[in-house]
């Protein structure tokens, strides 16, 4: 039985993209090559973690007079720098003071 050349040929190519196509799925395993996924440090003034009246003594301090003197965004950069919160977290810890 004789088969044309052109028709063997997108035989064989059908089939190799079949094989392509099972193996790339076949192979979808986590990725043992990328970095781990960063977890951030515990945050020990985490709204939810801790009241606020666990802040240091000091820290709590400079705050009020930063907030008495209306120096509203000073004092939540202080808390910021100190605690490693996040803004919203650092300005609802502001606020409630």
């Amino acid at each position: 039985m004789y088969v044309p050349l052109p028709v063997l040929i997108a035989v064989g190519v059908l089939l190799l993209a079949l094989l392509v196509l099972a193996l790339r799925r076949r192979g979808r395993g986590p990725d043992l090559t990328a970095p781990p996924r960063y977890v951030p440090p515990a945050r020990p003034w985490a709204v939810g973690a801790a009241p606020i009246g666990d802040l240091p003594p000091d820290l709590a301090a400079e705050v009020r007079a930063l907030l008495a003197q209306n120096r509203k965004i000073d004092a939540i950069k202080l808390v910021r720098e100190a605690t490693n919160l996040g803004l919203g977290e650092a300005k609802d810890m502001v606020e409630r003071m």
